[in-house]
């Protein structure tokens, strides 16, 4: 029993681990281009060791006969490739939150693009490293509308405090405090 759910158990794991490390050391592993600092770092390292983990899961979960040393190995480089390849999606978002000038939708933006870099990986694995086909059946509905649903309401959350944040602008933009502060902030 042990041995059929050890896949699962380290998915969980590095989860836990990943989640809890990049609160306490960088705050959200977001690797900010052009930024290489301590945070890049850690969050550089931290992806590197959470895609090798989901890699070394997916080889367990095959129960092929092959050497854990290997299976490490090319864990890290398969760990290495999606850092790199994470690094490149926050450069990309990095460069559209400049041109929305807006903290919401630029976290919102990390978040879906944490979302669905995490979505191609798993892909990926199952697809490539684990051979698996990926064929629609009904209990794959389940999930689908829950992913759906989830980032349905997340949507729909950006959506509704940013059009309550300028409904408010819009109704109190004629208060003197309010034209006091906004002067604040563009000086």
């Amino acid at each position: 029993m042990m041995e059929k759910n050890k896949d699962i158990l380290i998915v969980i794991i590095a989860t836990l681990i990943f989640g809890g490390a990049s609160k306490i050391l960088v705050g959200v592993p977001y690797m900010a281009w052009g930024y290489f600092d301590q945070l890049f770092i850690a969050a550089f390292i931290l992806w590197t060791f959470y895609s090798a983990a989901l890699y070394v899961a997916i080889k367990i979960e095959n129960r092929k006969n092959e050497n854990y040393l290997k299976i490490g190995f090319v864990g890290v480089m398969f760990g290495l490739a999606v850092a790199c390849l994470k690094m490149g999606v926050d450069a990309i978002i990095e460069q559209f939150a400049k041109s929305a000038s807006n903290l919401i939708i630029t976290a919102f933006m990390m978040e879906m693009g944490i979302l669905i870099l995490g979505s191609i990986i798993i892909f990926a694995l199952y697809i490539y490293v684990a051979k698996k086909e990926i064929l629609w059946n009904k209990s794959m509905k389940n999930y689908t509308l829950g992913l759906g649903g989830i980032i349905g309401i997340y949507f729909a959350v950006i959506v509704y405090y940013l059009w309550q944040l300028k409904h408010w602008m819009e109704k109190f933009s004629g208060l003197d405090v309010v034209k006091e502060i906004g002067k604040e902030q563009v000086y």
